[in-house]
């Protein structure tokens, strides 16, 4: 599906183009969202970031913003984007896309886009592992704290290189193994039982190089690795 032919938003303000046929990882995944929607942002800063990512949540602010203020004028995918966590980093200026399973998390997501005042946005119910988009049609887009929790993560990588323009950039964040040792013995005790992944840079790179895109690492917080990629 082509984003010319989404649907309308509904009364909420939000495309729903969510496929029937989810897979059931997904379906479960997205079970475990929606009901603490409202305090969502608060436990990523409070609790998942510094208790289980052993990550400076103010440093993670400030390498999004410093990754994402500059993107000025420009067509932005946000995927996964939860409850818009990551809107107040972008430039107003943009057209701003964010797409997310969970529709509860998007309601937020729409309050925040409407308080940023983009030049145009769309908040959509949908799939990272199958973007409803036409291919090479965003000039940037971002994965941030997200990528461990798609089942398909490299399906999710392609899915980006496909709808990525050339010469266009992914900015992603995401909890690796291999780089904080702290973080390594914290997350063997949780990622086997919530079902996440346990990815290491390499990972990256191979899923980033098999799709044309040039992996380049930004930098380390704790846990969580920060890396940028150019479609070639």
């Amino acid at each position: 599906m082509e984003q010319e032919n989404l649907p309308p938003a509904d009364k909420n303000g939000i495309i729903q183009a969510l496929s029937p046929k989810l897979s059931e990882e997904n379906r479960n995944r997205l079970s475990k969202f929606g009901s603490f929607m409202i305090v969502y942002d608060f436990v990523q800063d409070h609790w998942v970031r510094p208790r289980i990512h052993k990550a400076d949540p103010k440093r993670h602010h400030q390498i999004m913003d410093k990754a994402i203020a500059p993107v000025k004028e420009a067509c932005v995918l946000d995927i996964a984007c939860g409850t818009g966590g990551a809107i107040p980093h972008f430039d107003k200026s943009n057209e701003y896309t964010g797409l997310d399973l969970s529709y509860s998390m998007l309601r937020q997501a729409v309050k925040k886009a409407k308080n940023k005042g983009f030049r145009k946005y769309k908040l959509i119910e949908g799939n990272a592992e199958e973007l409803p988009f036409a291919d090479e049609y965003f000039d940037f887009v971002l994965i941030d704290t997200s990528l461990h929790m798609i089942p398909r993560y490299n399906v999710a990588i392609g899915e980006t290189a496909r709808v990525l323009k050339k010469g266009g950039k992914l900015v992603c964040s995401c909890p690796t193994v291999g780089i904080s040792k702290e973080f390594d013995t914290a997350w063997a005790k949780i990622a086997t039982k919530r079902h996440l992944h346990s990815l290491k840079e390499l990972d990256f790179e191979n899923a980033c190089s098999g799709n044309g895109l040039s992996y380049n690492r930004i930098e380390t917080n704790g846990g969580v690795l920060y890396f940028f990629a150019l479609k070639q």
